[in-house]
């Protein structure tokens, strides 16, 4: 975290440049001062940044003295001695401003020795050899007043973001004199961006730490009120100017390549776009109707059946909490916020354990169906099934909660940080993550394509086995009953779990674009694909008409016996 060096010890951490000071009879008629820009630079107010003064080093510093010694009127055996400090000293109720010509001129009057503005003011040339000054003032002077724009910096003055070299790739604050330049929009009836506006933009930093906020890579448009107007996926975001941060940012590259980014703080009030609805809602309705669906047909809720269900209400709350989390907003220091998050890594965790079970139920009962010596009983299996997705979802969540409240600072950098910036993981790329989500729902995915080849190779020779006997053989029969579980695993698998090794891909290596967009949107869909391989069938859809019809008839025939019995 960068600390606001105060104005009275910015000596402590600046480069001094001593340029340049006369012959004088004693110490005493030194005068110090402070320069705007480093010895070699000039200030330029139209961009409020400093740039080379285009000429020799010595006859740029003369010209500043003499403007000096005339503005200040000094006498002849006083001496200035201007030294460069970063413009970082300002704290975070003040912005950087430039005082205004007539300012500086009535300032040189009232105060004819410049000591009493050296702590207060530092000064320079402009390209037009006019001398500027400039010094910090209190942001409610000129936040909000007509000509001005104040916008909040990720860093303080003089630096920019980039990683630091850490595995986890944090966000750091460091040096960089690059210019923050940004144009300031007025805005229409409806408050929207419209013409460009000869506004001041003033940056000021508010303090806050540089990695509670999350990078939002689309185009934006500050208006004069100080509000950002982000294009997010076709969708209009207009973020209030206490709820994001604007900064440089050059990733890996040279500084010289960074780019303006907004980084939008975690309680900030994300829109939910429209595709989001079109694909997300039918995808929580299908696994509400698929649920139905094996509640109402009696010959679904076997052995396996439960297992299914199992996952698909897993599976519905998970998505029920995805709802929850893009759509409506839980303050972060709420109790509920924590207790949100870990529910929701539950939720994940159990789905995939679902998924985990049934893959292995379908192996376990072809590999064993014919060894009555070692086939374990339903009722036991299904006791073992649910203490491992029960119980190991319920190990990492309370593990990883212990470390997040350890006393240990190593458990704590290990622990998933939900809650601390923001009610559901911060960085899926962070320790805690990978190591309570990504390595387990890897193991999970691994297991499945193992079981996966094993029940294949199962399969085939099973079938070669049952070409001795006729389609009509019991063993036949239940063959192709575990064949087709097996086949409705491998899609279900493919629904989920491929989506999810891709969006872990892409959490881990930070891939962006329309890749993410297409990998997200097939996620979202799961719902949808799921209603299709379970219910969406000839024969579960006849049972479903023969259903209705007899509970219709049924109704019918009990209305008819009460009104002849009340006649």
């Amino acid at each position: 975290m960068i600390t606001v060096l105060s104005r009275y010890t910015a000596t402590v951490a600046v480069l001094v440049v001593a340029i340049g000071s006369r012959v004088a009879s004693s110490m005493d008629n030194i005068v110090p001062g402070q320069k705007c820009c480093p010895v070699d630079r000039l200030y330029d107010p139209e961009v409020r940044s400093c740039r080379l003064s285009g000429t020799d080093v010595d006859e740029y510093r003369q010209r500043l003295l003499n403007r000096l010694d005339r503005g200040f009127r000094v006498e002849a055996n006083v001496s200035f001695n201007m030294t460069y400090y970063p413009l970082s000293y300002c704290n975070t109720t003040e912005v950087l401003v430039d005082v205004p010509a007539e300012e500086v001129r009535g300032l040189m009057e009232a105060h004819p020795s410049p000591i009493d503005l050296s702590r207060d003011y530092c000064f320079d040339l402009t390209p037009s050899d006019e001398l500027v000054a400039r010094t910090c003032r209190p942001r409610d002077q000129y936040c909000g007043r007509p000509g001005y724009t104040c916008v909040n910096k990720c860093c303080s003055a003089g630096y920019f973001r980039r990683y630091v070299d850490d595995p986890m790739g944090y966000l750091e604050c460091k040096n960089s004199e690059m210019p923050f330049t940004l144009s300031v929009y007025e805005t229409d009836a409806g408050g929207s961006p419209a013409g460009r506006s000869n506004n001041t933009v003033l940056p000021y930093w508010d303090g806050q730490v540089s990695h509670k906020s999350q990078t939002i890579e689309s185009s934006f448009m500050l208006t004069t009120d100080g509000n950002l107007h982000l294009i997010n996926e076709g969708d209009e975001w207009i973020v209030p100017n206490t709820e994001y941060c604007l900064e440089y940012y050059a990733g890996d590259g040279p500084p010289e390549a960074a780019n303006l980014l907004v980084f939008v703080y975690s309680n900030a009030k994300r829109p939910v776009n429209y595709i989001f609805w079109v694909t997300y809602l039918p995808s929580v309705v299908c696994l509400a109707l698929t649920l139905i669906v094996y509640a109402t047909l009696p010959y679904l809720r076997n052995a396996h059946g439960h297992y299914v269900m199992f996952y698909m209400a897993c599976q519905l709350v998970d998505f029920v909490c995805i709802m929850i989390n893009l759509s409506v907003y839980i303050d972060i220091k709420s109790p509920l916020c924590i207790r949100f998050g870990y529910f929701f890594l539950f939720a994940i965790l159990t789905t995939c354990c679902w998924l985990n079970v049934i893959c292995f139920d379908i192996y376990w009962m072809l590999r064993y169906n014919n060894s009555t010596n070692r086939n374990t009983s339903k009722s036991v299996r299904a006791i073992m099934y649910h203490i491992y997705c029960w119980g190991f979802s319920s190990i990492c969540v309370s593990t990883g909660y212990l470390f997040q409240h350890s006393q240990n600072e190593t458990l704590r950098g290990l622990a998933p940080d939900i809650g601390t910036h923001d009610c559901d993981f911060y960085k899926y790329y962070s320790y805690g993550t990978i190591i309570f989500l990504w390595i387990p729902l890897c193991g999970m995915l691994t297991a499945n394509l193992i079981l996966f080849l094993l029940t294949a190779i199962l399969c085939s020779r099973i079938k070669s086995e049952l070409n001795k006997f006729r389609r009509t053989d019991s063993k036949t029969e239940i063959f192709l009953v575990y064949k087709e579980r097996f086949v409705m695993s491998i899609k279900l698998f493919l629904v989920f779990g491929i989506p999810l090794f891709f969006t872990m891909l892409c959490a881990l290596f930070r891939i962006e674009g329309i890749i993410k967009t297409i990998i997200t949107r097939i996620d979202f869909s799961q719902g949808v694909f799921i209603f299709i391989i379970f219910v969406a069938k000839r024969k579960v859809i006849m049972d479903l008409l023969k259903k209705f019809r007899r509970s219709t008839v049924h109704s019918d025939v009990t209305q008819s016996n009460t009104i002849s019995r009340s006649s």
